[in-house]
């Protein structure tokens, strides 16, 4: 806690004599200054809010955006790999085969995933798997930590991650996307986009299939991962209509059909040979904006998301006797409504309004009675801002968010938002911002016939950001976080032996974030890393999995126009997890991963060589569940229209 606290008082000496330097720079190229022009923020049904390049155009949390040139240089296979470089990120594998997103510290439970503005989560659990958001037709992923905004809803504690697929463009467009790896490892893709005066049309159709992974063992070099194979197709089809420049319609569906093993956990008692022999989604929606006078926009959704899997366990890992089948059919459909009004030539106000409805629909074995469950939230956000001069804007916002329990009392939380931003020239912006989120418990934790709990109360956390952008020679952003939580959910094991969901009370997470890009004709570099102070403070031990520091970079080189070299790299210090069972903590040991792309562009053509974890390196991010070992894939990308 001292530790951030230093961090915080050196990052505000930094920023405050950096902005008196650049002012004082500003001055004498005002000529040159007066030549740029900020970077257009074109308003898209798929983004819940536009957010702007320019530091001055950032808001007052923490935004990372990936676009489709760094997704498209990390060749990665889903969002699991797409997402893992970037500032802040911390993904780790655990006991059912997911890939699960941390951000600063928090993981998936307490993050919203959007993919094209539709919130993506497995409804009875309220949390997403990142293997499941296939790679193809990816075109950008924005990353949102700290203080977010109100109109996001409830369930933002941990940040916001919105994946958007790609749109039309001018002309047509197809391309072909063909691998193959090790263990018999296959992804094949085909992606088009159209667009016919005010029609436009984009698609995606991806199959990926394996036999499984190896991993390095001691001893006996390469080993099989039992029970790690899988199959998967993804769909993804987009038509728009837009009557005017300022009208945009889209209808979107989607299919995601899935097969796969879960690797028991070594060395971790008694294992289970569990295997999905189906992870199915299927969603639909529709939605647009629309101009409202000069300079005020509406913007509507409405969707409905479908969530179909059966779950095999077996008595043993020969996998032909089975104990039993637990399937469900859960689903979530719901609407949202934006808007953006320029009030006044200083003042913008914005505001969203929004309701869904999870329900799940469980039978624990074959021939059981069906079990359902059901809930519902509410949100109502508002949120102003006013420029108090051209380099000092304030923003403060407040959401009402509402939830309709299945069993028990509802509840509801007022979540307010207030932060400040100064912009001393265009090239540097500053913000100090402050937030209260909340997250409210899930359906599982509520209601499991196990360990539910319908009485929980929802988790609380206040959230403290002070943090600087900059933008000209290089590029250089940094912040200092400070992250309280209430009355969090966790299963406790109780004197009986039996679990039970309960809120454990209070813990912090507290820490520094930093990343630097720098770009030349022939090299490009970004190096991210991220500080964690975190603790238990009701249970007095460290939060499971969470790394103190952990680096992350992306080194390209290119020796020619056609030919480019990426290094991506990961570095994580030593954390802990906590094993009820016995009382005690697991060490997770340090490690370091690096991963290289080749790749050769000759016409319409892009061949390329793949190879991850180099080294390697055995390592685990949960206790019991290793990483996959030295991988390598060969590639081809290929444009088959002009």
């Amino acid at each position: 806690m001292k530790l951030t606290a230093k961090l915080a008082c050196l990052l505000l000496l930094i920023i405050l004599s950096a902005s008196h330097f650049l002012q004082a720079q500003e001055k004498q190229t005002k000529e040159e200054k007066k030549k740029k022009t900020s970077q257009e923020q074109v308003k898209i049904t798929e983004e819940i809010l536009v957010v702007g390049e320019a530091p001055k155009d950032l808001p007052i949390s923490t935004v990372t955006r990936l676009d489709f040139t760094k997704l498209e240089r990390m060749k990665p296979v889903d969002l699991s790999e797409g997402i893992k470089h970037a500032p802040g990120v911390y993904v780790t594998l655990g006991s059912k085969n997911e890939y699960v997103l941390k951000l600063r510290g928090m993981d998936s439970r307490r993050i919203v995933l959007l993919v094209d503005g539709i919130p993506v989560y497995e409804p009875y659990f309220s949390s997403f798997d990142l293997k499941t958001v296939a790679a193809g037709g990816m075109d950008s992923v924005q990353i949102t930590k700290g203080p977010s905004s109100v109109l996001y809803g409830p369930n933002t504690l941990g940040g916001i991650v919105n994946v958007i697929t790609r749109r039309p463009s001018s002309g047509s467009q197809l391309t072909l996307n063909a691998a193959y790896g090790e263990n018999n490892t296959r992804d094949i893709s085909l992606d088009t986009n159209h667009q016919w005066n005010r029609l436009g049309f984009a698609g995606t159709l991806q199959y990926q299939d394996s036999d499984g992974f190896l991993y390095p063992e001691e001893g006996s070099g390469k080993t099989e991962r039992l029970n790690s194979d899988y199959q998967r197709t993804n769909l993804n089809l987009k038509l728009y209509y837009m009557p005017s420049d300022r009208t945009e319609i889209l209808l979107n569906g989607g299919v995601y059909l899935s097969e796969y093993g879960i690797p028991p956990g070594l060395d971790t008692g008694r294992p289970r040979y569990w295997r999905f022999k189906n992870w199915d989604r299927y969603s639909l929606n529709a939605g647009g904006y629309t101009a409202v006078g000069d300079n005020s926009t509406i913007q509507f959704r409405a969707y409905y998301v479908q969530h179909d899997n059966t779950l095999e366990q077996y008595s043993s890992q020969e996998m032909t006797e089975l104990d039993f089948v637990s399937t469900h059919d859960n689903s979530v459909y719901g609407l949202y409504a934006l808007g953006d009004f320029k009030l006044l030539p200083k003042n913008t106000l914005k505001a969203s309004l929004s309701y869904k409805k999870d329900v799940a629909r469980i039978q624990d074995d074959v021939g059981d009675p069906w079990t359902r469950y059901d809930q519902g939230t509410f949100s109502l956000g508002v949120e102003d801002h006013f420029s108090l001069s051209p380099k000092w804007v304030l923003i403060a916002g407040l959401s009402f968010d509402h939830l309709e329990k299945f069993e028990g009392d509802d509840t509801s939380k007022v979540n307010p938002l207030i932060g400040v931003k100064f912009s001393p020239v265009e090239s540097l912006a500053l913000h100090l911002s402050f937030s209260q989120k909340s997250k409210f418990p899930s359906m599982r934790s509520m209601y499991s016939s196990i360990s539910g709990n319908p009485e929980l109360l929802s988790e609380t956390g206040n959230v403290l950001e002070l943090g600087f952008t900059y933008s000209k020679d290089f590029y250089l952003t940094s912040s200092v976080f400070f992250t309280r939580f209430q009355d969090m959910i966790d299963s406790i094991r109780l004197p009986d032996g039996t679990r039970r969901f309960l809120n454990i009370g209070e813990a912090y997470i507290n820490g520094l974030e930093m990343q630097f890009q720098k770009s030349l004709s022939w090299i490009s570099a970004t190096v991210n890393y991220t500080y964690l102070d975190h603790q238990n403070v009701s249970d007095n031990r460290p939060l499971d999995a969470l790394p103190a520091h952990n680096v992350n970079f992306d080194l390209g080189i290119y020796p020619t126009s056609r030919f480019r070299i990426n290094l991506l790299g990961i570095i994580a210090s030593s954390s802990s997890w906590y094993d009820f069972g016995p009382g005690e903590l697991i060490d997770i040991p340090s490690f370091a991963s690096l991963d290289v792309v080749v790749a050769f562009r000759w016409g319409l053509i892009e061949p390329y060589i793949k190879a991850t974890n180099i080294f390697d390196q055995f390592y685990y991010t949960e206790p019991g569940f290793p990483w996959r070992g030295r991988y390598f894939e060969l590639g081809i990308k290929a444009n088959l229209l002009r």
